[in-house]
């Protein structure tokens, strides 16, 4: 079973984008607390933390909408350098859909890592992971909050485990697409 697992992260994290946004929509219906719609609470401050990318990029593997990333001052350093991620570590991605080969005026969500103090959730390499959408296309059923350990959550945790776990698969913003 583990092998299968494997085969469909790497598949979806491959570009397969539909495949990915149908598991967005039908995560198995398992509802959480972590799954409610409220206000972005992990990374809501975003905007005083330290963007490290100049203009957006293309990201395939968040659904190919264009980012840029913010890092709180706790982890931007580590980031930039290498060198493994602190606790404390805020790691913001803001999203825009595609229009045309170019970011559209249509945000997307936004998505969200936090490295957790050891034993949150030691699978996962003690990182915390959220998607927050306040007004998605219809498809997706109205508002997106899926945070933590919600298994809707599982989006970006699948895509993330086959990356060095240290940086959760990021890159410097001197390797960053120009």
């Amino acid at each position: 079973m583990w092998r299968v697992a494997v085969v469909v992260v790497v598949v979806g994290c491959g570009g397969q984008v539909a495949e990915r946004e149908a598991q967005l929509r039908a995560p198995g219906g398992v509802t959480t607390a972590e799954d409610r719609f409220g206000p972005l609470e992990v990374g809501a401050d975003y905007l005083r933390y330290r963007k490290l990318t100049d203009r957006p990029f293309q990201s395939l593997d968040h659904g190919n909408r264009w980012v840029d990333v913010y890092v709180n001052e706790v982890g931007a350093g580590a980031y930039l350098s290498g060198a493994p991620i602190p606790v404390g570590t805020v790691v913001v991605k803001t999203s825009w859909v595609d229009h045309d080969g170019a970011p559209g005026g249509e945000p997307g969500p936004i998505f969200v890592m936090a490295k957790r103090a050891a034993g949150y959730w030691p699978e996962r390499d003690d990182w915390y992971f959220a998607i927050h959408w306040a007004d998605p296309p219809a498809k997706f059923g109205g508002p997106v909050y899926w945070r933590g350990k919600s298994p809707r959550a599982a989006y970006c945790w699948q895509c993330h485990n086959l990356y060095d776990r240290h940086l959760g698969g990021l890159v410097s913003s001197t390797q960053l697409p120009r």
